[in-house]
């Protein structure tokens, strides 16, 4: 399978590197204007560095993934893009299928909006795409995100607003939240480098707990809190009025908002 990347930041080449654990045999050509950076970020088996389109212009692709801001795609000629470069699989956020139909000519492209914690192979990726994409096309890029973490398919674009709000914008909200711990621990009068451990890890073990348990969030959540208990009297603040519940709320719609508006200047 061959492969290029437009554009190889800290994303593509997340998504990139987990091609190469993902795939056998696959071999990545890499397009960044920052060759030596790319180089850094990648494996140098099984990928090659170009500065410019032009030197794959002559080059067949099984697909292609479009890893550019949004305003270098809006800057870039659809006539820039090599004759035969497959699949289009775009990660940018807020250009949407038609905004990419009506610059690049085709329609067998896959919208998609991957996470941060695809950086180390555990990311939350969402795709959607409009037929008459092939269900080759569609195993392609659903093996193709499985290498950096877990990959579903959308129903309809008008869910990729809320998805980017809570997968997209969600380790956001978490580093914030393991932030404002820490200043709590702190506060208590724990030092530094105990406090930044004490979430690190208290963080790390209910993840993979609420991953590999069966049960709901709010079952374990159930669990670990005991009748007149500490977790109690601490959720008790967490989930007053105007707390947790509310801010939860307000924060997504606010992330949604926002990813409607962007998606409205394409």
């Amino acid at each position: 399978m061959r492969l290029l990347f437009l554009g190889c930041g800290n994303m593509g080449a997340a998504i990139a590197a987990g091609a190469l654990r993902q795939l056998p045999d696959v071999d990545i050509t890499v397009i960044d204007p920052d060759v030596e950076r790319a180089r850094g970020l990648l494996p140098a088996e099984g990928v090659r560095f170009h500065s410019k389109l032009a030197s794959v212009a002559d080059q067949t692709f099984d697909a292609t993934v479009l890893a550019i801001k949004p305003q270098q795609f809006h800057a870039l000629p659809g006539s820039a893009l090599p004759g035969n470069c497959g699949l289009l699989i775009s990660i940018m956020a807020g250009v949407t299928l038609d905004g990419m139909q009506a610059r690049l000519g085709t329609d067998r492209i896959v919208r998609t909006m991957p996470n941060l914690p695809a950086l180390v192979a555990r990311g939350m990726t969402v795709g959607i795409a409009r037929d008459p994409i092939s269900d080759a096309d569609k195993g392609l890029v659903s093996d193709l995100f499985d290498g950096s973490g877990r990959f579903e398919w959308l129903e309809s674009e008008d869910q990729i607003d809320s998805v980017t709000a809570v997968a997209g914008s969600g380790p956001g909200y978490v580093f914030a939240f393991a932030h404002y711990m820490m200043e709590a621990a702190k506060a208590e009068g724990l030092p530094d480098p105990l406090a930044d451990t004490l979430v690190r890890q208290t963080l790390l073990g209910a993840a993979e707990l609420l991953v590999s348990d069966a049960r709901s969030a709010l079952e374990l959540k159930q669990t670990v809190t005991s009748k007149r208990g500490t977790t109690e009297a601490g959720l008790a603040v967490f989930e007053a009025e105007a707390g947790l519940p509310t801010l939860c709320r307000q924060g997504v719609a606010a992330a949604r908002l926002r990813a409607k508006e962007l998606a409205s200047d394409d």
